[in-house]
């Protein structure tokens, strides 16, 4: 009887001495995290998601020109770069771009030139515009692999973690340039999910995009909102409201020439108690989250 005590005992013991050290683990390295950057480039768009294995998607990366040359170029050496080599960015495993409009991809050929992605996600929809020319030649120089987004892909940043990213639309077989549709409704709309947190990423789509993923049965709800078309008047209260985030992030450029982000659609995002960040206001803002709060 004394030696089963002793043993029961020692199980015990074994068991509280395994279960101190998983925590000291734990605790040693960290909660895993995932980590969410809206650069401030002026009046473009440029996001990151690094995933708590260290995976690395950027979607967008440009700044309007407003007739200068070389504007994207500068806007990644002097601002998108290093900012990346702050955060300890040393290589963007995939690069997607929503549209292919200069200010959200005029500063992919020189990231794609540094960083060598492993996957370029293009969008439906093409141009001839030299911007969009030039980031297809890079991709294609590096012989980067490459996938349009379609409807219901989904790319696994950290499959451990379940850290993923889906496509919500635009919807399969749609001609970009023809009835309603316009390249900005054609924009890629992407879904990040982490645990309980979720950002829904959405390029410049209008009314008649955000009226199609409403009718869609899509799951329109996120944490995080990346505000259509930078804060345009364009946002359908109906479709805030679907996605009710509590991050609402507008990336314009202060004192654009465009007006954004519109006074009605911050009105509708106050109205909702979202918390409201202008990047060209306030500059970058940077999310860190366990997947929880």
């Amino acid at each position: 009887m004394m030696v089963g005590r002793q043993v029961r005992l020692i199980a015990l013991a074994s068991l509280i001495a395994t279960a101190a050290y998983c925590s000291y683990q734990v605790i040693r390295i960290g909660t895993p995290q995932c980590t969410l950057a809206f650069l401030n480039v002026g009046q473009g768009k440029c996001i990151l998601i690094i995933a708590p294995n260290g995976n690395t998607l950027m979607v967008d990366a440009g700044t309007q020109p407003y007739g200068q040359l070389g504007v994207g170029e500068r806007c990644a050496k002097q601002q998108i770069l290093p900012t990346l080599l702050r955060m300890g960015v040393r290589r963007l495993h995939v690069i997607a771009v929503t549209h292919p409009d200069k200010d959200h991809c005029n500063a992919v050929p020189i990231l794609v030139r540094e960083l060598r992605p492993l996957l370029f996600w293009l969008p439906v929809g093409d141009s001839s515009e030299l911007d969009w020319q030039a980031v297809r030649a890079a991709v294609q120089e590096k012989n980067i692999r490459t996938i349009v987004a379609q409807l219901g892909q989904r790319l696994w940043l950290d499959a451990r973690h379940k850290v993923f990213v889906e496509v919500l639309g635009p919807p399969d077989g749609m001609v970009v340039k023809v009835s309603d549709w316009s390249p900005n409704d054609a924009s890629t709309v992407f879904k990040v999910r982490f645990g309980r947190i979720t950002a829904l990423l959405t390029g410049d789509i209008g009314a008649t995009g955000q009226r199609w993923l409403l009718q869609s049965g899509a799951d329109l709800r996120a944490t995080i909102l990346d505000v259509p078309h930078h804060g345009s008047k364009h946002n359908l209260e109906t479709f805030l409201v679907a996605v009710r985030p509590k991050v609402a992030v507008i990336s314009a450029g202060r004192q654009n020439p465009f007006g954004h982000p519109a006074l009605e659609t911050v009105a509708v995002l106050r109205r909702m108690g979202a918390t409201i960040w202008v990047t060209g206001e306030q500059g970058s803002l940077l999310i860190r989250t366990n997947g929880q709060g």
